[in-house]
């Protein structure tokens, strides 16, 4: 094949590296959770959720590279020839996209709806890159956090720990599943 095709091709490690940076930021929205938690539950308790935290957030990152280095089949994906710059304008659009959302809401008052926003614009931020990365699990990684973030932002309405709870657990959620299946699949 041509040397065209060869840089088309993902590196063995690249799919792993994404997932555990997914993983990460999943254990992010898993502390968001937990701050959900705060208003209803006594200090040590607390506590001891942030403590199970930290070790669920440890388990998924470690469960994400062990699947990422077990042997079996593998799919074979091909990125485009420029997924990298994408990869990067994608980011930076994302980041000027929250940081916007946080001044608008800001603007209004409306602080507890920013967990909302930055839900919404994660979930979007994958939508280019499924196809870019030739990953198609990422359409529907995109489309469950949209989803997430008009009903987190309902219930932010009414209470904000609330939805602080339900979006936090529920994007760590989509995050580390979405990180298993790429570790395992490639």
């Amino acid at each position: 094949m041509t040397e065209e095709f060869d840089r088309r091709k993902v590196s063995g490690n690249r799919p792993l590296q994404g997932a555990v940076i997914m993983s990460v930021f999943a254990s992010m929205w898993e502390l968001l959770g937990v701050s959900g938690l705060a208003p209803r539950v006594p200090v040590p308790a607390l506590f001891g959720a942030a403590a199970l935290a930290v070790v669920v957030a440890v388990t998924a990152v470690v469960l994400t590279v062990r699947c990422g280095t077990l042997p079996g089949p593998r799919h074979v994906r091909r990125a485009a020839v420029d997924s990298f710059q994408v990869f990067g304008r994608v980011n930076v659009g994302q980041t000027v996209a929250i940081v916007a959302s946080v001044m608008l809401l800001g603007r209004f008052d409306q602080w507890v709806y920013v967990p909302a926003a930055v839900c919404l614009v994660v979930g979007a931020h994958f939508l280019p890159l499924a196809r870019t990365f030739a990953q198609p699990q990422y359409w529907w990684t995109g489309g469950l956090l949209m989803a997430l973030a008009p009903v987190g932002a309902v219930a932010l309405g009414g209470d904000g720990a609330n939805g602080r709870v339900l979006l936090g657990f529920g994007a760590a959620l989509v995050l580390w599943t979405t990180a298993l299946h790429v570790a395992r699949k490639g």
